[in-house]
């Protein structure tokens, strides 16, 4: 073997009687589409009957170094064969090898044939910081054409379409920048109220034993921004700094009393009414004998039955005492009453004068 320039040669010698014969076999090592490199023979005529060998044989050679690779885009398959190159310039001299294909993958079959898988490429644009990158790529994913654009993510970064989607067709790969800032503010806590009962109030009286305060906290707020434009706000953390005060009201449990001839009485209520009088006898609404303590009253204000102590309205000028609700008149509406008296001249005495009426319990 030996080797002449670009050309390789292989010399096989073959012997007859008194005769040597030989075979000059060269491979041209440039390169076309679509063939294997060539194999050139060089031969010198010998005579048939002058050859004594026993055994014809055929010597193909291939010149060292010389790869095939089988390139395919699983539609059309061409084979290319180079000296001591690699897929990459395999593809540049194929048919494939315009630019608009890009190797998927190269697969070692021995006896130096490969197998090259190759992908189309698209027209790719890579939106990301206000610019605008071209790409013509037969990368299978989007990850691999940001990393061809020198594109770096960062932690929170958007992009669209995902990162693992793979590229079928001329697509836009959109990069949103994502940033998130952090602020802390001050807000009040409000204060509850609590309400107890108290047995040193009259009933329907209250007062305020604790005075409520609010009390303060902070929040830790996230904005978000896209693209340097705020897209939300969200609260990701609090902490109390001063708790609030509890307001507490007391409430009277304590039943009203009014002195009475007899010592002091418990009230449910008080009311100030307009009183007059009358006399005469007769039966009650009640159906009771009229007297001396039963009394008129309008029952939409004092129920029938009621249990009453009825003085003037300071309490002093004059108390009619004990009383119950048992009779009704016509005129007798709203906050009035009608007394009864004995007489018609104690009637015409007392006439009309505002009164207090006690509901007892």
């Amino acid at each position: 073997m030996f080797r002449d320039g670009g050309t390789a040669y292989a010399q096989v010698f073959v012997c007859g009687s008194g005769e040597r014969s030989f075979m000059n076999l060269f491979t041209s090592m440039k390169v076309f589409h679509h063939e294997f490199a060539k194999v050139h023979l060089k031969r010198r005529a010998v005579p048939l009957a002058a050859l004594v060998l026993t055994t014809s044989m055929t010597v193909p050679v291939l010149a060292a170094g010389v790869d095939i690779y089988e390139i395919t885009d699983g539609t059309t398959t061409e084979r290319v064969s180079l000296y001591q190159e690699d897929a990459e310039s395999a593809l540049a001299h194929s048919s494939f090898g315009d630019g608009d294909y890009a190797i998927v993958s190269v697969y070692d079959n021995g006896d130096d044939v490969f197998s090259v898988t190759v992908k189309e490429k698209y027209d790719v644009t890579v939106v990301a910081d206000g610019k605008t990158v071209s790409c013509h790529t037969g990368d299978a994913q989007v990850s691999a054409v940001l990393r061809q654009a020198g594109i770096e993510l960062g932690e929170n970064d958007l992009v669209s379409p995902s990162l693992d989607t793979k590229i079928t067709e001329p697509t836009q790969i959109t990069v949103t920048r994502v940033t998130k800032k952090q602020k802390t503010e001050t807000q009040a806590v409000p204060f509850t109220t609590e309400t107890r009962s108290t047995g040193e109030l009259y009933t329907g009286e209250s007062r305020v034993a604790q005075q409520g305060v609010n009390g303060v906290k902070e929040i830790t707020l996230e904005y978000t921004y896209h693209d340097g434009v705020q897209v939300s706000c969200a609260q990701v953390g609090e902490k109390v700094v001063t708790e609030p005060v509890t307001k507490i009201v007391e409430n009277g449990t304590k039943q009203p009393a009014v002195a009475t001839t007899g010592g002091t009485v418990a009230y449910s209520r008080v009311l100030t009414v307009e009183a007059t009088a009358y006399s005469g006898g007769g039966v009650t609404a009640s159906g009771t004998r009229a007297r001396v303590g039963a009394i008129a009253v309008d029952p939409r204000v004092i129920p029938l039955g009621s249990k009453l102590y009825i003085t003037s309205a300071d309490g002093k000028s004059w108390v009619y005492g004990y009383a119950v609700a048992e009779d009704t008149g016509g005129a007798i509406k709203g906050n009035r009453i009608d007394l009864y008296f004995n007489s018609e001249s104690q009637c015409n005495s007392f006439g009309r004068q505002t009164a207090k009426v006690y509901i007892l319990n």
